[in-house]
């Protein structure tokens, strides 16, 4: 291979109602589980892969260790690659959170300038993604590396990648990244070379353009 592929995938739908879930270590529901070994199974039989690296969180790690039993595929956890910690909010069902939801929607429309009650600014969720993301590129060596993790960890990787200003809220609100979806980066093995997104979110390999 003359190139380090990496794919970056978000965990399978969660085992609880709809919610921020960041620190929350919640499982995946059955057909969560289910998409998400059925993704990682088609994304090896595409290209093998050499690598997996995994948030810590039950909702990435549970099918990773399973995954990565069953092929025998070296796994590394990474604690920097974990969802944005929500503080007060994380975890609970928006229709619980009472007067809180005005505080969300404020959140949404300008998350670097308001932080979570006892959660994470976005500067600092930021900040630890883009460290662990050019750690790995930094010393990984060539072949597929699969990372399975969340959507907001995809979204700051996406940007830093492409320059953009991560504190954007249109990052969040307008950039769909989906449960299972893969998301495809490539880095030439050269001098110089840099990052290359061959593509964002796509769901089923199998129809990929």
């Amino acid at each position: 291979m003359t190139s380090t592929i990496i794919t970056l995938v978000r965990h399978g739908k969660v085992a609880g109602p709809a919610a921020l879930y960041g620190r929350t270590d919640i499982a995946l529901s059955a057909a969560g589980h289910n998409d998400l070994t059925h993704a990682l199974n088609n994304l090896h039989m595409q290209t093998p892969i050499h690598h997996l690296i995994s948030s810590p969180r039950l909702r990435c790690f549970q099918v990773a260790q399973e995954f990565s039993a069953q092929y025998k595929i070296p796994l590394h956890t990474e604690d920097n690659l974990q969802e944005m910690d929500f503080g007060i909010w994380d975890g609970i069902p928006f229709d619980e959170l009472g007067d809180e939801w005005k505080n969300i929607e404020a959140f949404w429309e300008s998350p670097h300038s308001m932080q979570p009650p006892e959660g994470e600014s976005l500067t600092d969720f930021a900040a630890r993604v883009i460290g662990s993301w050019e750690s790995l590129i930094n010393n990984n060596k060539s072949g597929h590396h699969a990372i399975i993790c969340h959507g907001g960890v995809i979204r700051i990787i996406i940007a830093h990648i492409l320059k953009l200003d991560w504190r954007n809220p249109a990052l969040f609100k307008q950039l769909q990244i989906d449960y299972t979806s893969c998301t495809r980066i490539e880095i030439g093995n050269y001098e110089k070379a840099v990052p290359v997104i061959k593509w964002i979110g796509f769901c089923d390999l199998n129809t990929r353009p």
